[in-house]
């Protein structure tokens, strides 16, 4: 049925032209090779690509020159098909073209690619080799282990077309340049943290812990206003890990931050400063709506040392959680051990005894229990029983 199939080849169709180059896959006569390699030049790419998947199956040798040339296709169906096919036929001499697919901007060709080479018994050579092949079969992270070698395999797919579903491979390569100080990278994952998908942004910015550049600090620092509370987060996380007395302002400001991770994050950092100056803001966050929060703040407060918060801290004594209670009378013993007699601590002291008539027996309980320590154990005798 050669002959019909050379005549739909003609058609104006293009799905009639596809079918006939398929059809064409089992076909034993002389001329199929000739109209296949004829249809290669087809104005669509749907018959193009038939035709590369068609000499593929057909393991046709005679057909290599056609497919090698099909590898810079503007189709990347076409291009991945090609591939495909010269790895199913099996001719060493699409090696190095093979090699060059290995960088193609679509994930699929660059997969048809190293699935072809490893078919043909290809190794790599080089770290560059490598990397590049670990990226092509979805191993990017560890094309990182290449080193400098892998940088340019790996900057090369970190600024891949953001428009196309390329976010997890972005986000990989992300991640491998984590420990390199190469100024490509540096520049690439700088790029990567205004990407607009927040996962490769935020995992541009953790791949940036180590790099203390100017541009970078700046970078890091704009980030911690971004609108997304996990870029916030991550930005906020890098740099608190640096533990710079510079950035005190800004982590001031992200106490009033709407996630409560970043407040955490913000309220940790400033007690590892010690700072008295953020002793007033930090106070309100004894009341804040988290849990994890109101705790970190009153040992923060703690480390600090400043006796202006003693009082806030006494009243902090009756808080509903007693990870938050405990945190608080810590930090009253470390910043001083004779609190109960300070001028803080007698001006609230009003706050604890109203506390014992609340109707929460374990805010009583902790009411009792705070009075204690002011006036001493007689006072557990005098208080409504919880």
């Amino acid at each position: 049925m050669i002959w019909w199939n050379s005549i739909r080849l003609k058609s104006k169709n293009p799905a009639a032209r596809r079918e006939a180059v398929e059809a064409l896959a089992d076909s034993s006569n002389a001329d199929t090779t000739g109209l296949l390699l004829a249809a290669a030049q087809d104005e669509e790419a749907e018959v193009r690509a038939a035709v590369a998947r068609t000499l593929g199956r057909r393991k046709d040798g005679q057909g290599v020159s056609s497919l090698m040339a099909a590898l810079r296709d503007s189709d990347s169906e076409v291009r991945e098909a090609a591939a495909t096919a010269l790895g199913l036929i099996g001719d060493a001499q699409a090696i190095n073209p093979l090699l060059w697919s290995l960088k193609d901007s679509n994930t699929a060709v660059r997969h048809g690619a190293a699935t072809a080479l490893q078919a043909l018994g290809w190794r790599p050579n080089t770290g560059e080799e490598q990397a590049l092949y670990d990226i092509a079969t979805g191993k990017t992270r560890d094309a990182g282990q290449a080193g400098q070698a892998a940088v340019e395999s790996l900057v090369t797919e970190l600024s891949y077309d953001t428009s196309a579903d390329t976010s997890f491979q972005r986000r990989a390569a992300a991640e491998a340049l984590q420990n390199s100080n190469d100024p490509r990278a540096i520049k690439s994952l700088l790029a990567a943290a205004r990407d607009p998908d927040v996962t490769v942004q935020v995992t541009a910015i953790h791949a940036l812990t180590n790099d203390s550049s100017e541009p970078v600090i700046e970078t890091l620092l704009g980030a911690l206003w971004d609108p997304n509370p996990m870029v916030r987060l991550a930005a906020s996380q890098v740099l608190a890990a640096r533990e710079n007395p510079a950035f005190l302002d800004s982590f001031l400001g992200l106490l009033g931050d709407s996630y409560y991770e970043v407040r955490l994050t913000a309220v940790e950092f400033l007690g590892k400063m010690r700072d008295r100056r953020a002793t007033a803001p930090l106070l309100a966050l004894l009341t804040d709506t988290d849990g994890d929060v109101k705790q970190a703040t009153a040992i923060a407060l703690g480390a600090i040392g400043d006796p202006a918060a003693i009082a806030w801290l006494v009243v902090t004594l009756i808080d509903e959680e007693r990870a938050v209670r405990q945190a608080a009378e810590r930090s009253l013993d470390a910043i001083d051990p004779n609190w109960p007699c300070s001028e803080g601590t007698q001006s609230v002291v009003p706050n604890l005894e109203a506390a014992l008539n609340d109707h929460r027996g374990w805010i009583r309980q902790a009411a009792v229990t705070a009075l204690a320590r002011i006036h001493g154990p007689a006072i557990a005798q005098a208080a409504p029983q919880p």
